[in-house]
């Protein structure tokens, strides 16, 4: 795929400096960008067994809330017993 993009002037010259710092064609540095980005996970993508846990085991979003503080506290004071 071809696609035409406008980049300002400043924008430009860091790009070809990044891409020939990495060692790749202006062209090729864009690609792996884009390729990178897309090969990403959402945060969406990742929790989503996570929602559908929380979701079968009936928990409500109290309880849950609550949970979550208490684990937040837990680990707080484990953080201040060790002088973190």
């Amino acid at each position: 795929m071809d696609v035409t993009i406008s980049i300002p002037p400043d924008i430009e010259g860091k790009l070809v400096e990044r891409a020939k710092s990495s060692g790749y064609a202006t062209e090729d540095y864009i690609t792996q960008l884009i390729v990178k980005d897309i090969s990403r996970k959402s945060l969406r993508d990742i929790f989503a067994p996570v929602r559908e846990e929380i979701a079968a085991s009936g928990i409500s979003e109290d309880e849950l809330d609550a949970l979550l503080v208490e684990a937040r506290d837990e680990a707080f004071q484990e953080r201040m017993a060790r002088g973190e």
